[in-house]
């Protein structure tokens, strides 16, 4: 149980993302040399070239000021022959330099190689002339005092060398700059690809998973998906799976309760019709036995009841039958008014005997053709009217007429009985009228309904593809 939240921790898309951005932060400091060796290498074999040593033959400035100077130092209290043997040796050593020294009076001596522009004797205002001009210009100027005396009793010697054997040209080295920037660069296109990578694979998996829930199966149950990784996406996908197997245990076992509740019904319906037709007909016999008044009574009560029973269970089957898609619907196209005054006509005596006065206005010159079961119609027509005698027959009233209704031309059948709320709490009420809607779906009909304490209407009419 301690190592769950640890792996848990492990598996995280955060850490992952973290490590991401850890790993970036560590190997900085590391790559930047690393990347600048390899910038130099991948230089040096695109531009390959002479070691450094060869592109600077006399070294730097410093070099070869510091050299020089040495050398003037070596000859303190050197003699004029010495002196010039020096700078003899020395112009060997610096082939591209000029040389030359003054002396303590100021006279100029030993030109290597001779120049046409220098004092043969030097003033004060030459000295400081010379120093000006010679001030970072070029050539490179070094002035040193011959046996480190700066009051000149031995006087000073002059090296002037070209600039361009002190600097390195654009092409003299690698360019490391250059590629070191691009491989930069690439370092930091790789951690971005890799960042890319880390989100696009959590979009791809999200786009999955949404695809995974809207994605349906023929029985209209979703579909489980393969999970991936044990992060947390892979177990939210994980807990989907076990949403859908869950659903779809409920759902059979769902399946399985509806059966058994049709088949209870269906066995209860047949096994009472026995007993039911067995009390009918003792009733029947009872009836041609002398009886009292108060008996007389109380058999038309029970005759009654025996029929509403038999009524409702008749309801039940036939609900049992369209619910469960085993009723036989055959549609086809037949006259509507000529079933609705037919199914009217035999339900007038039961009207009359009611206390209920109709009211039939259907148009004799045309017929109205829909696609429906000619059967189905008349138990919708003969549910609704029995409906309407038991529980809007207060309103002594029942209207049959046809009105433009949603675009197309309805049935109408008003009451005016107290209302669907009144009705609706009577036993029996709701089972009729959910046999009518089931009925009426299966020929593409639809039932809309008004009602108030003024009474009811109903409106059927096809549906609209």
């Amino acid at each position: 149980m301690k190592l769950k939240p640890i792996y848990k921790f492990k598996n995280s898309l955060l850490t992952r993302y973290v490590l991401i951005n850890v790993l970036a932060l560590i190997f900085i400091p590391i790559l930047i040399p690393i990347s600048y060796i390899a910038s130099w290498g991948v230089s040096y074999m695109i531009h390959p070239h002479e070691p450094y040593t060869k592109t600077l033959p006399y070294g730097t400035g410093t070099d070869v000021e510091n050299r020089w100077h040495k050398e003037a130092l070596s000859l303190r209290n050197a003699k004029p022959e010495a002196i010039d043997n020096k700078l003899r040796e020395l112009k060997r050593k610096y082939a591209d330099a000029s040389l030359y020294w003054v002396d303590s009076s100021g006279t100029t001596h030993l030109q290597l190689p001779k120049q046409t522009d220098l004092p043969t004797k030097w003033s004060l205002e030459d000295t400081i002339a010379f120093m000006k001009n010679r001030s970072n210009s070029d050539p490179f100027t070094v002035v040193a005092f011959i046996g480190g005396n700066e009051k000149m009793r031995q006087g000073f010697m002059v090296l002037e060398l070209p600039r361009r054997f002190l600097n390195r040209t654009a092409h003299d080295g690698p360019d490391d700059g250059r590629f070191f920037g691009v491989i930069i660069a690439l370092l930091l296109g790789f951690f971005i690809l890799l960042s890319y990578l880390f989100f696009r694979d959590i979009r791809k998996r999200l786009l999955r998973l949404e695809y995974g829930m809207t994605l349906t199966q023929k029985d209209g149950m979703p579909a489980p998906i393969q999970a991936g990784r044990p992060d947390e996406i892979g177990r939210l996908e994980q807990a989907f799976n076990r949403m859908v197997y869950q659903l779809e245990s409920s759902k059979k076992r769902e399946h399985q309760e509806e059966e058994l509740r049709k088949n209870l019904i269906s066995h209860l319906s047949h096994d009472l019709r026995t007993p039911l037709t067995v009390l009918a007909s003792h009733l029947y016999s009872l009836r041609e036995e002398p009886l009292s008044e108060h008996g007389k009574q109380s058999l038309t009560l029970m005759e009654t009841k025996i029929t509403d029973l038999s009524v409702l269970m008749d309801h039940l089957l036939s609900y049992n039958l369209l619910s469960s898609g085993r009723y036989a619907v055959n549609l086809e196209k037949k006259d509507v008014l000529r079933i609705v005054r037919q199914s009217a006509a035999a339900w007038y005596p039961v009207w009359e005997k009611a206390g209920i006065s109709p009211d039939i206005d259907l148009p004799d010159d045309e017929p109205l053709y829909w696609q429906i079961d000619e059967q189905g119609l008349r138990r919708v027509l003969d549910n609704l009217f029995q409906n309407l005698v038991r529980h809007a027959g207060s309103g002594g009233y029942v209207g049959i007429t046809l009105e433009p209704w949603r675009n197309v031309t309805a049935l109408v059948i008003s009451d005016h009985g107290p209302g669907m709320e009144v009705a609706s709490q009577a036993s029996g009420a709701g089972l009729g009228l959910q046999i009518v809607d089931l009925l009426l779906r299966e020929m593409h009909l639809i039932r809309e309904t008004e009602s108030s304490s003024a009474g009811t209407r109903m409106y059927i009419f096809p549906a609209a593809f």
